[in-house]
This record gives C-alpha cells, structure tokens and sequence, in this order.
C-alpha cells in the first residue's frame, strides 16, 4: 500500500518553493516539521488510553484496571487483587453483544452512493460515475472496512481511512484504494473544534514497514536507495519470533519514532497546511479565480493590457472591460511529506490532487466543544457493577452451608461417628435412634443449607442490566428478543422504531463519514481514470451505456454524492419484488421484463433457460425456411430474400 504513491510526473509535478522545483526524492530534513507532528500524536495520549480501555471492557479482559493492594501498596490489576482474596473474578460480558448488535443493525442496512450531476441533461453521467464509485467499492471491501471502522468509533470516538490512487502490492493492481487507519497511529492537530474537521491544520500516520518495502517504495536513484539503507541499516536482515501474534500487542506499547518490531523501520507521513506568499486572482471575463506566483504579476499586467487595446479597438469603454483583477495575498495548501525517524524526508510534495487537500477522512462523533467522548465509555461502570455483583453473589454461595449435617452423638448408642456417616449417606441406609424425653428427630440429626445470597443482590443486578441497556440504547426490543405474550404487536412495532433513535446519532454520523470518503473516491476517480474502461457489475441496477466510463464526460462535470439505501437490502428486495409481481399480474410487464429486474435467486437460471429456448426456436425456424428453399433457382430464392 505504500509503493510508489505519487510516482506520475505528468499528474503529480514538484512544488515550487522559493523559485525552484524540489525533487520528489530529497532526503532532506524537516526536523521541525517531525517535531509538530509528534507533539500533536502525543496530545492524543488520552484518546488512547480511554479507547484502549473501552476495547478492553468490550473484548478482552474486564478486570484489568489497575489498583492499589493495600497490602504491598503496588498497582495490580482487579483480578489479581481479587485473586489474592480467594475470590474467583467472574465477569458477565454485555458491552459485547451490544456492539455485536449496532455491527449487525450496519450490516443490515447497506447503502450505496448516488451520484448527481448538476445538470440534468446529463443524467447518464451521475449514473456513470455511481457505476465507478460502486466499483472502486467491491474491490476495497469497504462493507467490512467501514463494519470494522464503524467498531473503532464506538471504541474511541473516532475513526480515519485515506484515499489514494497508486499500486497495491496486495492486489497487484493500479487504481482507486481506500485503506484503513489504526487509531493507535493516527494524530492531528488537538487543538480542533469543528466537528466537521475543517480547521484541521495538520494530519497523518505512522507506518512500520520491512526495509525491502521502503527501498521499494522511495528509492528512485542509486543514491537514494543508498541513503534508505544508511538509515535504516540496523534492520537490514533483521528477523522477529513472537509467539503472541495477533493480540494487538504493538499498540499497547506503541512509540512515536520506535517501531513495533525490530525487524521493521518506521515511516511517517506528515501533511501539514503550509502557506506562501502568492497573488490571489479574478478573472472576471469567465468566473475563475487562482492563486499565482508574485512572480507572474508583469504577465497578468500584460495580458490585461491586450484585453484592453482589443476592447477599445472594438468601441468600448473602458470601464466594461472585463480584466484580470489580483491582490496580494498569502496561499495556504496541503504539503505531504514521508520521513524518516530522524527527520530524513524520503518523499515530499504538494497534494497532487484535484481537490487540494489530504487524502484522509477524518470522523469524531461525539465532539462538544472541542472534547471527544466514546459510546463504550458511557457504560463501564455499568459493566463493572455488574461483574462485582455476580462476584460477590459468587463469594456468598460459595462461604454459605451446604447440606451440613448437625448429628447428637450421644442419641447413636454403639455407632461410631465413620458408621453413622456410613449410613446415612448410603442408599436405604437405617439408623437406630434412641430418643429422650421431650427429644423428636429434628434435634436429632438436621441438616443445614444456607441462603444463597444476600436479599436483594438479584434485584440489583436485574436493575445493572437493564441500566446498562438503556444507557446504550440496544435495548430487548432492537435485540429482537421476544416480548412478554400479553405485549400487543403494535406496541412491540413501536418500540422496535423507538430503539432505533438511540443509536440514530452514531450511525447518520457515520454515514456522512461514509459521504466524505465517497466524494473524494469520486474526485480521485475522476482525475485518474484518463482512459475509457467498460466496468461489468453484477446486478440489472444500470444500462450498458452507462457502464462504459468515458473521463472526457465526467472530469468536466460538476457531480454532487449522496448516500440511499442499498438495493441489496432484503426490505427493498421484498417491496421491488411485490412492486413487479403487481406489474406482471395486470399485464403491464412480460415474464423477461419480469426476470430481468427481479432479484429473486432464480430469477437469472430462468431467463438464461428462456433466452436459449428462443434462440433454439430462431435457429429452427431458420433452418426449416432454408429447407423449404432448397430445389429452388437460385434466380427465385434471389427475389425472394429481395
């Protein structure tokens, strides 16, 4: 994912700083830029380490908060103070079935971009890039990124993927690929207010990479690919064992300039809003405006100049002449820049791309003035009661008698205490009693079974859970768990929509996450794709017309991105299916019509069987209308076909 990001020269040119082009390849030092960069991942300390702790509540251990042992004085995690108590730590996960259920309620409601050209004469064009945009989506997977994206923002309050037009390694393909960003590596400037992140002022990532995949990746010369191994030579031949793959571990302990492994090198990629002295210009003849070098003030001043002597040649005046206007001004834009962990840049530039900004896509949800808050955290303490409570009912049962036998020996008159034991625990066993005055059985032998827990505990951890669902929002009725039998189905209807409000805000914002990623996959499309391609998707949603992309149409167009509801859901699958059985039934549709944009799953077997019958019965009659000609002159068949 990191090979030759920005490697065309014709798309993808240097930048102009101070009067000169600076290579895409320098390894210069930015390390002030390194620094920034730092401070602002270290500024998301806390994020961090409150959404480590969410995702350790919501997958993995729930007693790991540390605390202090009153005996040692040392921090130790819950469990093993509780341990040391001779406590077992039970624990009743119910933060994992609820994101289990919003990942569900996601997957069941699968939307798909739209595309809108401003001008409605040129309908097919929207259609077009929607077909471009849905492709670019089944070959990045987004339905499990975005499932997988959708859990980081519950755990953290945040999530970020990117958009980049290159090679995948993986795939061994040049195109559009959207990639996932781990929380753990993300930074941007904190001190961000906006929730639409729009005073983003930096933004980027670290990467731990082999050091083949860097010299494959940045090395363009000899001379670089010498300065890549100089740096980074400690790691060349370098191998790594571990035997706690796939726990996550490298994020528990992560640095900003080590790697996770000593086999890999960091990279980090830093995109930073830099500014420049430039003119600011208005062409009010066509309506653009640019930023231009001060550089090119002598030749605005000219081309003004022509405008002029031709408009007073033609008898204007010159007041209507429509000119070049400029004003000093100072321009910012989106520099890029791959680094080293000694500030080295391997690669840096301006962003190469139509829309001028970074390729991230940043979300933070929810955001209240300027503080970002995280759906698990809201129900930890929750979570922790309830694991105290079936604890501590777990301490009870376990200290509390169980089946304690009471016996007054003296009533057993030539029985030891091993033959009294023996007998009573044994299977139609008979004991000889001999009771005294005033004595019955019961003072005799009893036997003891304490109670189970303290009066009230299972009222308490009833009123946990149901807490714990109300808080969240996935209450029984979103779960889909079956109401009480005297529940009308009304009421039940209603409460399932009701649910569904709770968690409304997570999801919509979201889904303008989903839009923002879109709109720039749309714009990447559009600047990359230089060449016609037929796209072939699966489905009857779009015309063959449209699924010929033709970037002559689409670079000039101004197209809008909206987010509907999937045509893969099984409610819009049900309503399309009735909707064209309702056709058919008044004849307004033939069975082929019928097949054709039907989604039943025999719905293409059928029509491929009806196709082949047609062209079987075509083929007959071709063949019985040659036979009928045979011993014809050749001069009659001639008028015949004429």
């Amino acid at each position: 994912e990191m090979n030759r990001k920005f490697y065309n020269r014709r798309l993808k040119p240097g930048v102009e700083r101070g009067g000169r082009t600076r290579s895409a390849i320098s390894l210069t030092k930015a390390t002030d830029v390194l620094k920034e960069a730092e401070n602002a991942w270290w500024g998301l300390s806390e994020v961090r380490k409150k959404a480590a702790r969410s995702q350790m509540y919501g997958f993995e251990d729930q007693w790991g908060d540390l605390v202090i042992d009153p005996a040692s004085g040392k921090k130790v995690t819950e469990s093993a103070y509780i341990r040391s108590q001779g406590k077992v730590p039970l624990k009743n996960n119910v933060i994992r079935p609820i994101l289990k259920n919003i990942d569900g309620q996601f997957r069941n409601n699968q939307t798909k971009p739209v595309c809108v050209v401003r001008d409605k004469r040129e309908s097919k064009i929207g259609e077009m890039m929607s077909i471009a945009i849905e492709y670019c989506h089944q070959i990045n997977e987004t339905t499990e990124m975005d499932a997988a994206s959708l859990t980081n923002l519950m755990l953290s309050g945040l999530c970020a993927q990117r958009v980049e037009y290159g090679m995948n390694p993986a795939k061994q393909n040049l195109d559009v690929w959207v990639y996932p960003t781990n929380t753990y590596r993300l930074f941007f400037n904190t001190d961000i207010e906006d929730p639409r992140t729009w005073d983003l002022r930096i933004i980027g990532e670290m990467y731990d990479m082999t050091l083949s995949d860097i010299v494959a990746a940045f090395a363009r010369d000899k001379t670089t690919c010498d300065d890549i191994y100089r740096i980074y030579g400690d790691h060349n031949g370098a191998t790594w064992a571990d035997s706690f793959g796939l726990q996550g571990d490298q994020n528990k302990n992560m640095d900003f300039y080590m790697p996770s492994r000593p086999d890999l090198c960091r990279v980090i990629l830093v995109w930073k809003k830099e500014s420049r002295e430039a003119l600011f210009c208005r062409d009010l003849l066509s309506g653009e405006w640019w930023y231009s070098n001060l550089s090119d003030k002598k030749s605005i001043d000219v081309l003004n100049k022509q405008r002029m002597e031709e408009a007073l040649a033609n008898g204007m005046d010159p007041e209507d002449v429509l000119l070049v206007e400029y004003t000093y001004s100072i321009e910012q834009y989106w520099y890029y820049r791959y680094m080293t962990p000694f500030g080295d840049v391997l690669q840096e530039g301006r962003s190469p791309y139509w829309h001028k900004e970074h390729n991230y896509i940043l979300n933070i949800y929810p955001f209240v003035n300027g503080k970002v808050f995280n759906f698990v955290d809201d129900f930890i303490d929750q979570q922790k009661y309830i694991n105290r409570t079936l604890t501590m009912i777990d301490f009870i049962r376990s200290s509390t008698a169980k089946g304690l036998l009471i016996v007054d020996e003296d009533a057993f008159q030539g029985m030891s205490r091993e033959q009294i034991v023996d007998e009573y625990v044994r299977y139609n066993g008979v004991l000889f009693v001999r009771l005294k005055q005033g004595q019955n059985i019961q003072n005799i032998v009893h036997q003891y079974n304490g109670s189970a827990a303290v009066a009230g505990d299972y009222e308490l951890l009833n009123l946990q859970l149901k807490l714990i669902n109300d808080i969240s929002g996935v209450n029984s009725a979103m779960q889909g768990q079956t109401p009480s039998s005297n529940t009308p189905s009304s009421l039940y209807a209603q409460q399932v929509q009701n649910s569904s409000m709770n968690v409304k805000g997570l999801l919509d914002s979201f889904r303008n996450f989903q839009k923002k990623r879109d709109n720039k996959v749309m714009k990447t499309i559009q600047q990359f794709y230089t060449s016609a391609r037929y796209i072939d998707l699966a489905g009857s949603d779009y015309s063959k017309e449209s699924k010929w992309y033709d970037p002559e149409k689409v670079q000039d167009s101004e197209i809008d991105v909206y987010i509907t509801e999937g045509s893969n859901t099984p409610v819009y699958q049900m309503v399309m299916n009735e909707f064209l059985m309702e056709l058919y039934k008044n004849q307004a549709i033939n069975v082929k019509q019928l097949l054709e944009n039907s989604s039943l799953p025999f719905a293409e077997r059928i029509l491929e069987s009806i196709k082949r019958d047609e062209a079987e019965m075509l083929q007959a009659q071709e063949e019985g209308r040659m036979a009928q000609l045979q011993g014809i002159p050749s001069e009659v068949i001639g008028q015949i076909q004429a």
